[in-house]
């Protein structure tokens, strides 16, 4: 075929309506449908299908934001080694006082209790037992210390939900009266500036009376010795 002809065709393309992506259309394609014509086939076709792509998934704005959000409360102070010793000792008694109370599985590591309060974005592998409403109010009361150092996107549902695994539920009607004196004594006792019960008789300074009664009596008396302040 003449290079005159291959000019016709590409001008009947254009009258046909047909909308060429670029100013170079191949010769080759070109004859391919001149000989589709020349045999009675069915004439000019689209020369730009589209191409075939997979679809990619569209992270949604709340994927996006939960993404980096925090998984640890940045409790302790590294730096001073006394105070950064006098809160890993209360870090200790609350989670001897959470097994007590069947917060958490008797298997939970206390290495990885103790790194929940590092405020580095891992998992802890800490095994919570007791129902959400528990969790996720008494992380909410946790952060609001200020003992607890800020961090951008902390909340107690998001830690629930990455840290936990589990639905947060916050409704304090479910919440029982023991359970509800219990999140506080958490709270009072990770404030190193409030003092813990003395040693039992025999015992060493270090085996303070850990007993809920006892935390209970320091807790009720600064609550009295501070009322009207």
């Amino acid at each position: 075929m003449t290079q005159e002809e291959i000019q016709k065709v590409i001008a009947t393309i254009g009258k046909s309506g047909i909308t060429v992506n670029g100013d170079l259309v191949l010769n080759k394609q070109v004859e391919n449908e001149i000989g589709n014509v020349e045999q009675g086939g069915v004439g000019i076709q689209n020369f730009y299908a589209t191409p075939k792509t997979r679809a990619s998934k569209v992270k949604t704005k709340d994927e996006k934001r939960s993404k980096g959000l925090p998984m640890t409360l940045k409790y302790y102070v590294h730096g001073n080694k006394g105070a950064l010793r006098e809160q890993q000792r209360r870090v200790s008694l609350v989670f001897r006082k959470f097994g007590e109370w069947k917060w958490i599985d008797k298997n939970t590591c206390s290495e990885d209790f103790d790194a929940f309060f590092e405020g580095n974005p891992r998992h802890c592998n800490i095994a919570w037992i007791a129902n959400t409403t528990i969790l996720t109010i008494l992380l909410h009361e946790l952060i609001q210390q200020d003992y607890i150092q800020p961090q951008t996107g902390l909340s107690a549902k998001s830690l629930v939900e990455k840290q936990f695994g589990k639905t947060p539920n916050s409704d304090r009607k479910r919440l029982d009266s023991t359970s509800d004196e219990r999140i506080k004594l958490t709270c009072f006792i990770l404030d190193v500036n409030n003092p813990l019960p003395e040693a039992r008789r025999g015992d060493s300074e270090e085996n303070y009376d850990a007993s809920d009664a006892a935390l209970q009596t320091i807790y009720t008396g600064l609550l009295h010795s501070t009322k009207g302040i």
